[in-house]
C-alpha cells in the first residue's frame, strides 16, 4: 500500500513537472511529497481507529473505554476532513476505503488484529481495545513526527503537531488506566 501511495504521489509530481505542489490561495507554501504522503497514510490510519472505536462504543460497559473511543473518533473524523481538503487542493485523489489494502500499510492493524478485537467480549474486549489502540496511536504519532520533520505545508505540519499532542495525551491516559 505504501508503495502504491508513493507511486501515486510521484506520478502526480511528474505530471506537474515539479517537486512541490498546490500552494494555498492565502500564499501558504506549497506542499511536498512528505505532506501528501502524510495525508495519504493518515486518512486510512484514522479510518481504522474510528472502525475499532465504534466497536468499543457499542460493546464496552467501561465508561473510560467508551469516552476514549468517542473522543478519538470525533477528533479523527474532523482530521480526515482536513487532510481530504488538503489532498483535493493538491489535486491528489483521497484514499479509498479498502481495508484489505490498508491492513498491509505500515502502522496499521492487521485483519487478524481487527478480527480478534471483534471476537472479544467484556473485560477481555476492553483490555484488548486499549492495548490495540495504544499500539495504533503510537504509530500515528510516529507518522506525525515524520511529517513535521520532512513536510513544508504549514497546515499539514500544524495538524501533525496537533495529532502528536492529542494522541500522546490519550496514550498517557490509557497508560494510567492500565496501571490502576
Amino acid at each position: 500500500m505504501r508503495a502504491r501511495l508513493l507511486i501515486m504521489v510521484l506520478g502526480l509530481l511528474a505530471l506537474t513537472g515539479c517537486s512541490m505542489f498546490g500552494g494555498g490561495s492565502s500564499g501558504e507554501p506549497a506542499a511536498n511529497e512528505a505532506d501528501a504522503t502524510f495525508s495519504l497514510r493518515m486518512i486510512p490510519h484514522h479510518r481504522q481507529t474510528i472502525e475499532i472505536s465504534k466497536l468499543a462504543v457499542e460493546r464496552s460497559k467501561d465508561p473510560f473505554v467508551i469516552d476514549v473511543a468517542d473522543k478519538i473518533s470525533t477528533a479523527e473524523a474532523g482530521e480526515i476532513e482536513q487532510m481530504s481538503t488538503y489532498l483535493r487542493t493538491w489535486n491528489i485523489p483521497i484514499p479509498g476505503d479498502d481495508p484489505n489494502g490498508t491492513h498491509k500499510m505500515a502502522g496499521m492493524m492487521t485483519a487478524k488484529d481487527v478480527e480478534g478485537l471483534k471476537a472479544a467480549q467484556g473485560t477481555q474486549f476492553d483490555t484488548l481495545y486499549l492495548a490495540t489502540l495504544s499500539r495504533h496511536l503510537r504509530s500515528g504519532v510516529d507518522m506525525a513526527k515524520d511529517a513535521q520533520t520532512t513536510g513544508v505545508h504549514i497546515g499539514s505540519k500544524a495538524l501533525a503537531g496537533k495529532i502528536i499532542v492529542s494522541q500522546t495525551e490519550v496514550l498517557d491516559q490509557i497508560s494510567a488506566k492500565q496501571k490502576s
